[in-house]
This record gives C-alpha cells, structure tokens and sequence, in this order.
C-alpha cells in the first residue's frame, strides 16, 4: 500500500509539471486537456474531439484531428503540448482506475 502512495504523490507531480506556465499553451488548457482525455468536461473544439478521442481510444485518432489542432493552437509545438497533456490524463485516468481496482481487491480478499 505504501507504494501507491508514493506513486499517488509521482502522480500528482506528473499532472502538476504538464499545467505549469512557461510553455507555448495556457496552462489552463493543458490541464482542461489532461481532465478531458480522463473523462473530465468538455473543451472547445477542435481540442475536444481529440482529447476525448485520446482518452476512448488512442489509436483511432487520425491525421485531420491533429492537423485540426495544430491549425487551431497555430503550431506543431503547442499541438504537441495538447496532445501530451491529453496522453498523460488518459494514462492518469487508466492508473486510477487500476489502483481503485487493486484496493477493491484487496478488500475483498479473505
């Protein structure tokens, strides 16, 4: 148990360092990217689409999704960093989940 704590706090600092300033998008956005490829609420278009569509299913995001994106944050560094901010919250999301599901295990366990 004492290691999902501690991966809990790397966790944390993961999410932390993709919503800090000092890249080319808003931090806002990075993080409203990284909760929505987790399930979080919607975002404007044509981030939405793809950030969902990397939390679903990442590899059934095509070529005009991204080129939409880049077109719409207006290069392919802070395309990039969409794109990495939804990754990280769709991996974030899938880890939770694992550890809810181990803990419930052990719970249940005799």
């Amino acid at each position: 148990m004492e290691s999902v704590l501690v991966n809990q706090d790397r966790a944390s600092a993961l999410q932390a360092a993709v919503t800090r300033n000092g890249s080319e998008t808003d931090a806002l956005l990075r993080a409203a990217a990284l909760e929505r490829a987790g399930g979080g609420a919607p975002i404007d278009q044509p981030r939405d689409e793809l950030a969902r569509q990397i939390g679903e299913a990442a590899y059934k995001v095509t070529d005009a999704q991204v080129a939409a994106v880049r077109e719409a944050t207006g290069s392919d560094k802070a395309a990039f960093e969409i794109i990495m901010s939804a990754c990280i919250g769709a991996g974030l999301a899938r880890w939770g989940a694992a550890v809810r599901a181990i803990e419930e295990a052990r719970d249940a366990a005799p």
